[in-house]
């Protein structure tokens, strides 16, 4: 009724099952399977098996480089350690070895400044006392100089004074001359 024109139409077209074409479409796909399972099937299968095992050795090979790589990694960070340690000690005994070197230095030096010190006033000692030797040989001569003058003529307190100063001033520039 409400289908009815439809209904016609699909029925001119409609698809039409025969059991001979079937019958040959199971006998193809069988004589293919059994073609591709003779023929195919075995280097497929080969090839996915062989392909599985190049994988599961590739992975395996992976994890043992992986394990590898750790186990490298933790031997380089145990000599790191073993390095730094080392390094540290020795950093300690040099720096101590310095230190001991640098007080021995140091007592070397105050040791040698005691020293020029001490040779410094003996020098200074030494020449003062030569200084005052002269100074004392040099007075001596002026006196004995002063008094033959004087002996020699009468001088008046002025003329003493103005001899003695001349006196000085001669025996001045003899110390200068020297």
């Amino acid at each position: 009724m409400f289908f009815g024109p439809l209904a016609e139409e699909t029925s001119s077209t409609a698809l039409v099952v025969h059991p001979f074409w079937v019958l040959v479409s199971i006998v193809n796909f069988l004589v293919l399977l059994v073609l591709l399972r003779r023929f195919m099937w075995g280097p497929i299968i080969a090839t996915l098996d062989s392909r599985a095992a190049k994988i599961r050795e590739g992975l395996q090979m992976a994890e043992d480089a992986k394990a590898e790589r750790l186990r490298m990694q933790a031997e380089v960070e145990r000599l790191l350690g073993e390095a730094r340690h080392e390094a540290a000690t020795i950093s300690e005994r040099m720096t101590q070895a310095a230190e001991a070197a640098a007080a021995e230095v140091r007592v070397q030096a105050r040791a040698e400044a005691d020293r020029i010190r001490e040779k410094g006033k003996a020098d200074a000692q030494q020449l003062h006392d030569q200084a005052l030797a002269q100074l004392r040989g040099e007075v001596a001569s002026m006196v004995v100089l002063a008094a033959s003058r004087l002996l020699g003529r009468e001088i008046n307190a002025e003329q003493h004074r103005s001899l003695i100063e001349q006196s000085l001033s001669e025996a001045g520039t003899e110390l200068k001359k020297n």
